[in-house]
């Protein structure tokens, strides 16, 4: 029997997996770090030869030949390697009583990989010999050298300076290396989260013959615990404190000859505290019907956990209670007064993988 089925099968295969997690990539928020630029001791040299002084301010620093702003901003997508790191701080380069006020400055990761606003213009820096990329547990580090100034800013230096014919386009600047964090990351399609009611909650559903039913690709397991899949673009912060990370299916609640409630495809909004889905509460129009993307729970704290060499993490146990519109239409549908804003539902769980 011939291999060259099976292993064009098992290639299309690798590669399917491949463009789906390609697919499900995104552009990670910053939420801080730190771009250190070093100073050639030829361009320092220089400066100070003629007399310029170059200072930081405005939460920039300098040290030595090294100038140190505050990443802010931006966005990386890690996958490809591509993003823009906003950095705040001002630099200003001071000859007499003239001077260039370097500002707003963003790191690229590409040749041309420092631009700022100078004066009142946006202008490329300097152009980088090689750029590396490399992940650092949940962040990730740029370096860009040897950095040489581009025509522009060269040109702009010598006329604000008074300084004609010292800045030359090429002239060696240094390098640059920006280490940045991710405020949240995109969360991959693998991994899961499980949602466990609580025994007094399944009383009272039992009590009122109220079913309670998975959805696929929600799945029923002993206890009852109900497990879900991670869905596609859904987002986590590091330590699970922000993001919003989704599953795929629900749950129906279910009295036979009265009302359905359906929580479909829930999602957790990690920094609001909240449970969300989409609702439906039927027989419509008696009952509301679709209601669509509310909080359905309150999400109290879990315990968090996170491994930034496999860039997991995991949330644990995290209690829900009803908030009050899913307490009203819960009595609604299933025609009692028994279920209270603030009651104890149950805990969930996730364990996502993060790019």
């Amino acid at each position: 029997m011939s291999l060259r089925v099976p292993l064009v099968a098992a290639a299309l295969l690798c590669a399917t997996l491949l463009f789906q997690d390609a697919a499900w990539a995104g552009n990670d928020p910053l939420a801080g770090g730190t771009t250190r630029l070093a100073m050639d001791k030829r361009f320092a040299r220089l400066l100070a030869a003629n007399g310029v002084k170059l200072t930081a301010k405005a939460g920039a620093r300098r040290r030595g030949r090294s100038l140190l702003l505050p990443v802010s901003g931006g966005s990386l997508d890690p996958t490809i390697e591509r993003g823009v790191i906003e950095n705040s701080g001002t630099l200003i380069f001071r000859h007499g009583r003239r001077r260039v006020v370097v500002r707003t400055v963003e790191v690229k990761t590409k040749r041309e990989p420092l631009v700022a606003k100078v004066g009142g213009s946006q202008l490329k820096i300097a152009r980088a010999g090689r750029v590396s990329f490399e992940r650092a547990g949940f962040g990730s580090a740029f370096t860009a050298r040897p950095l040489r100034l581009t025509a522009k800013f060269a040109t702009r230096l010598g006329k604000k300076l008074r300084l004609r014919g010292v800045f030359e386009v090429g002239q060696m600047l240094g390098g640059l290396r920006t280490e940045a964090s991710p405020a949240t990351l995109a969360v991959l399609p693998v991994g899961g989260a499980t949602f466990t009611p609580a025994p007094d909650f399944v009383s009272k559903l039992d009590s009122l013959f109220v079913s309670l039913n998975p959805i696929a690709p929600m799945q029923r397991g002993a206890g009852p615990v109900f497990s879900a899949p991670m869905a596609a673009e859904g987002t986590i912060a590091p330590d699970a404190s922000a993001g919003v990370p989704r599953t795929a299916g629900g749950l129906e609640f279910l009295q036979l000859g009265s009302g359905q409630v359906f929580w479909r495809d829930p999602w957790l909004d990690l920094a609001a505290h909240q449970l969300l889905a989409d609702v439906d509460v039927e027989p419509s129009p008696t009952l509301p019907g679709k209601v669509g993307r509310v909080a359905v729970a309150a999400l109290g704290a879990g315990a968090a956990t996170s491994d930034p060499g496999t860039r997991a993490i995991s949330l644990s146990a995290a209690p829900l209670v009803l908030t009050p519109d899913t307490a009203a239409y819960f009595n609604e549908a299933f025609n009692t007064d028994r279920f209270q804003a603030g009651e104890p539902i149950g805990s969930i769980s996730l364990s996502a993988q993060t790019q």
